[in-house]
């Protein structure tokens, strides 16, 4: 079941959906979890950083893909396997396929076709923003917001 939007006017259709899902495979175990809703991360959340990418990668001596594989190992997977659920999603295949056993390079040529900030929700992506600035400022780089 897809994320659905939970409120006292839509609870009779989740109810059914849930009802559907039991009743299609009896023997199955279904986790629900049950959270605030809040809208997906909009388009600045994501714009703020990719405007980084020129300066991190100068910073680092990489390209802009090198660096974005880079960001993505070292900050965005390590926020996504810091989520209970996604850690039981996402960490267990992982661990599962050796990849913490790869070598560092095999990691991060692993990071171009892994979809990583593109699971992200809002809080994460703010803490992603707060964890490059506080790393690359410790290295006496400005990364700051453009208004």
């Amino acid at each position: 079941m897809k994320d659905v939007q939970l409120s006292i006017t839509t609870i009779k259709d989740v109810v059914k959906r849930m009802y559907a899902l039991f009743t299609s495979d009896p023997k199955a175990k279904f986790r629900l979890t049950l959270t605030k809703w809040s809208s997906k991360r909009s388009i600045p959340a994501n714009k703020a950083y990719q405007a980084w990418y020129p300066l991190m990668a100068d910073q680092l001596a990489m390209t802009i893909p090198e660096c974005t594989c880079y960001v993505k190992l070292n900050f965005g997977l390590p926020i996504l396997l810091s989520d209970e659920y996604l850690n039981d999603l996402i960490g267990d295949s992982l661990r599962d396929k050796g990849f913490f056993e790869l070598s560092y390079e095999a990691r991060i040529n692993h990071m171009v076709k892994m979809p990583v900030t593109r699971l992200f929700d809002t809080p994460m992506h703010k803490r992603l923003r707060d964890d490059l600035q506080n790393h690359f400022g410790a290295m006496g780089l400005n990364l700051d917001y453009r208004k």
